[in-house]
């Protein structure tokens, strides 16, 4: 082992101090002894669609496990391909009681590739980022109206109650998102209102999306793409200002309530409903998210 990748490894373990260390290292893999508790009943009409790696298969699996027991229902989950996820990932989520399907990289780039043919910047993000399958692949590949996105780094410890709320009302077509810690548009708001005519939605964080499928006009991405300044800032925001713009266009929805939790703080609201563990404070995904939800109902 390289000194470089030896002084990185022991860096993250001070990192995630004792009990984050003693979660990711005996906890983490408990997951795959996890049953739904409710594997027999139909699931939901809205589908939930996750973009996600080989580093996120335990992650991904938590946070199913926890949406699943905390809606109290199942739901058909789509899992995309960054192109490094395992091919027997959905197989593997189907033992647990889910029920998952995997849209290959390679399915995906094929069906993909007439779409974005005449799209020349949204193509060449998706080619390059990941996160471009977020949004681009879902919106193209999906055929329901409405869908959910989970990021596999969101973990619920309450019952969800405003998203229940937006899937059971049938007609609802708002989209809805995390709130973010700060302002990670790469666009400003002066910006958007001026070369775009839209009254941008501040704080978007993509991590959680209930989004009206129609709001992801692919037109209208590759406008912003190329009249703004998107693409100047950071690779990683590109994804989620793309999302943010297009739903304020749409102008039905906003934010969900702060105990959707997005921030950089050590420890989660008190009345936290989910927490997003972005990247300044992934490990806490493991120190306190899951020996928060070590009882799981299902977890052996």
């Amino acid at each position: 082992m390289r000194p470089g990748r030896l002084l990185y490894l022991l860096r993250r373990e001070l990192n995630r101090g004792p009990a984050g260390a003693w979660a990711y290292h005996v906890l983490r893999r408990r997951i795959w002894h996890w049953r739904n508790p409710q594997p027999d009943a139909p699931p939901a009409d809205i589908p939930v669609h996750v973009v996600f790696g080989a580093e996120h298969v335990d992650l991904l699996a938590w946070m199913l496990a926890s949406w699943t027991v905390q809606t109290g229902r199942n739901w058909h989950v789509i899992l995309h391909d960054d192109g490094t996820a395992p091919a027997d990932i959905a197989a593997r989520l189907r033992t647990l009681g889910l029920q998952a399907t995997l849209v290959s990289r390679s399915g995906a780039d094929a069906h993909l590739a007439p779409v974005l043919a005449a799209r020349p910047l949204c193509r060449a993000y998706r080619a390059q980022y990941p996160l471009g399958l977020k949004c681009f692949d879902i919106p193209v590949l999906e055929t329901a109206s409405r869908l959910i996105i989970l990021d596999p780094d969101v973990l619920f410890f309450r019952q969800p109650t405003q998203v229940l709320e937006w899937v059971d009302r049938a007609q609802e077509e708002s989209c809805w998102f995390n709130e973010d810690v700060a302002e990670a548009s790469n666009v400003s708001a002066q910006e958007a209102q001026d070369t775009l005519g839209v009254q941008l939605w501040p704080r978007v964080n993509s991590g959680l999306c209930l989004l009206t499928r129609a709001a992801m006009d692919l037109d209208f991405c590759e406008c912003a793409m190329r009249e703004t300044s998107l693409r100047t800032g950071h690779f990683w925001r590109v994804e989620q200002t793309l999302f943010a713009l297009a739903a304020s266009r749409h102008a039905r929805g906003g934010l969900l309530p702060v105990t959707y939790e997005v921030s950089l703080r050590r420890h989660a609201r008190s009345d936290a409903i989910s927490r997003h563990y972005v990247g300044a404070v992934r490990e806490r995904f493991w120190a306190e998210g899951v020996r928060h939800l070590i009882h799981l109902p299902g977890l052996r």
